[in-house]
Order: structure tokens, then sequence, then C-alpha cells
């Protein structure tokens, strides 16, 4: 997407950007979901295409046929959350999946959900020419994310114009004879827009697949596992949305990896405190094991290193200069127990941060690797030195 809206680009030529986008967006695909399936295919995957649904502790059904199993991984997604009184129809009123199928960028846009889903979206038309405002029920955008990387992206959100309204909900939709839709705001207020996406968050496709039916202990709508991704039924595994850890493609990825070294005797669990969560907003955020927050609110006693990126050479080189990194380390022990990212391309450099959680890393041992210059990682190895006051490019 081309940054129309901060670039001044006519209205005709943000029509062309969202076409080409679209367009490439439908080839990406289309390449990604041939790879996968020769992949299988050289592998020996024989694959059926249908509904499936549990028929028994041992068997699927899919379309007329039975298909025996002696172990099952459940991956059966999620979808998203729908608001009372505010239907979906994917046309203008639209769920994250149609807001990527529209035939054009909308005048305005109306996002409820200030989630990441929420963000990104409102990030992404805000670029391409869209009035965009987000109403969030929460008192902030990101719930759960560290507060200081939350007020980076408002600010850089107010700078460009997107409108977010908190402690706000919306009450009802209405259309109205133009086309548009009338949102009903708790605070008495009203909003217009040609569109309006619903990111509220998502739930578990828990019914209609045989899954309670087959006695498949489910919590609040959510399958019950173990450390190893194995249901209350022996041999029938879930992983993913399904499970509801952190609703993220590579969590789902790394549980099913799981399960398969489990089925081989390899035992070793998921450990998602090492497991990075990223937001593709222009103003990147990324974060990994406990926020700052979070370790407060669970009484540890810790020590924190924070390292702007103003005083990062090549983060200004590339006119990137805001944002910061921040570990969080156990006071006793000196280990990380988690990190806040927020500016270039933190989505990026959390990675390193995911290995040193993993492996059980000191953040004196990180900061003692060195790192080429000039490096946006740098920042990285600078914070790291800050948790005992020894980053020697800030003051």
């Amino acid at each position: 997407f081309n940054t129309a809206g901060s670039m001044g680009i006519n209205a005709e030529n943000i029509r062309l950007d969202f076409g080409r986008a679209q367009q490439r967006k439908t080839a990406v695909v289309t390449q990604l979901r041939k790879g996968i399936e020769s992949i299988l295919k050289k592998r020996g995957v024989d694959i059926v295409i249908g509904r499936g649904r549990l028929g028994s502790e041992r068997s699927v059904l899919v379309n007329d046929q039975t298909i025996g199993f002696d172990h099952c991984i459940l991956a059966v997604g999620s979808h998203p959350i729908d608001l009372p009184g505010i239907a979906v129809n994917e046309s203008g009123i639209v769920s994250n999946k149609g807001i990527l199928s529209l035939p054009a960028v909308p005048a305005r846009l109306l996002v409820i959900g200030g989630g990441v889903i929420g963000c990104e979206f409102a990030d992404m038309f805000e670029c391409c020419g869209s009035r965009v405002t987000i109403v969030e029920a929460t008192g902030s955008l990101l719930p759960g994310e560290d507060p200081d990387c939350v007020r980076m992206l408002a600010a850089d959100f107010k700078k460009r114009g997107i409108g977010v309204m908190t402690e706000t909900r919306v009450d009802a939709v209405h259309k109205q004879a133009d086309g548009t839709y009338e949102a009903v705001l708790s605070s008495g207020e009203t909003a217009r827009a040609e569109v309006i996406l619903v990111a509220v968050g998502r739930r578990p496709n828990i019914a209609d697949c045989g899954i309670p039916e087959t006695g498949i202990v489910c919590t609040r709508g959510k399958i019950d596992v173990d450390e190893h991704m194995q249901t209350s039924i022996p041999g029938i595994y879930a992983v993913g949305d399904a499970v509801g850890k952190t609703f993220l493609a590579h969590t789902a990825s790394h549980e099913g990896i799981s399960v398969v070294e489990h089925l081989a005797g390899n035992k070793a669990a998921v450990r998602y405190e090492a497991i990075p969560r990223c937001v593709y907003t222009q103003v990147q955020i990324a974060g990994v094991g406990l926020s700052e927050h979070q370790a407060r609110e669970k009484g540890i006693d810790l020590k924190t290193g924070k390292f702007p990126f103003t005083a990062s050479g090549k983060a200004l080189i590339e006119g990137s200069g805001q944002g910061f990194i921040k570990i969080i380390t156990e006071a006793q022990t000196d280990a990380i127990i988690g990190a806040s990212l927020c500016g270039p391309e933190v989505t990026e450099l959390v990675h390193e941060l995911s290995v040193a959680i993993s492996s059980g890393m000191r953040s004196a041992q990180l900061a003692s690797i060195v790192h080429a210059h000039p490096t946006l990682s740098e920042a990285v190895m600078e914070a790291a030195e800050s948790v005992h006051g020894k980053a020697i490019h800030i003051f």
C-alpha cells in the first residue's frame, strides 16, 4: 500500500494502488497455497477437501466418507466475534476477511475494536486515503500491551488524523438512504462511515465439528489441552485458535510441530513465554514474555532497561528515531522475563529477545554480545546494558 493519506496522492492514484495491492494479495496467497499443496503431495499426504466432523473417538466424517485415525490434530481455527444488533454483511459492515475484498477504498472507515486487528487495518486504510475512526470499549488501544508502546502508537494515530475514542461502545448501526452507515455511540455521539469494520476479537470454531459431542472437554468455548496439546481424549490433539492461547499463526504452527515431536517420543512442551507478538502498524510494536505492567501485577521484583531509538544512529539515518526497546528482568537472578519494543523494524528485532528468554539468558550476558554498528539491533544490546546502568550512548 502506498502511504497516500500522508503524502497527498490524489484519489485516482489511491484507487489504483488499492487495486494493485488486492491483485498482489491474490497472487501471493495463490503462490503460497500452491506451494503448500505441492509440499504435502511430495511428502505423501492425502488431501480431502470438505467439511470434517468427528464421528467418534477414532474417526472423522468428511462429506460421505469416514476416515479412521490413530491420532488426530484438531486445527479448526476461529471466526470473528459478532456484536449484538450489528450484522456483518461483508459489504458495508465487514469482518477482517471481508475488508480485504472491498472494491474500493472507503472515504470514511469506522473501526469497532482497538486491538491488533483494528489498529492494523486502521493504519493501512489511512495510508490508502480513508478518514478513519477507531471506537474501543476499554480505556486504551491494544489492551495488554506495554502502555509506553501504546502511547507512541496513539500519538502517531493522532498526528495522522486517525480518530480514537476509548471507553466508548457502538450501541447501534443504521443504514442511511445514501448507502452510508450511522453508528450510535454510548457517549451519545454518532459517527458516519461508508464501511464499518467489526474487529472485537475471535471465537474458536467449536460448534458443528463434533467436538463436544465426542466428549472432548472445553472451557469457555476453548478446547482444553495438556502441555503436549492433547485433549481429554488420548490420541486427539488440538492446536491454534481452537485452543485460544494467543490467536497467532506462528503459535499454531509451533503447537502443531510440538504435537508431532510428542508423537515421535520427544517431550518438549510449548513455551508460550518465548513466543513473540507483533503489531504491523507504521509505528511497529512487538513484545515477548511479560510486559513491565504484567510483571508488576504478578508481584515480581524486577529491573528494567530501556534504550530509545533517538540515540540510534541507524534509526536516525533512516528517519525513524521514534520508539524504544525495553527489557524486563527478574531483579535477583537477572533473567530476562520479557521485552516490549516500539519503533523501526521491531517486529524483526524481537526474535533476539525470544531466543534470550527461551535460553534463560541473563541481561548481562545479552549486553556482552557484540552487535555490529551501525544497526538497529544495537538497541537490544544497549537496552540490556541499561538494566544495570551501563549503556554508554544514553545518560
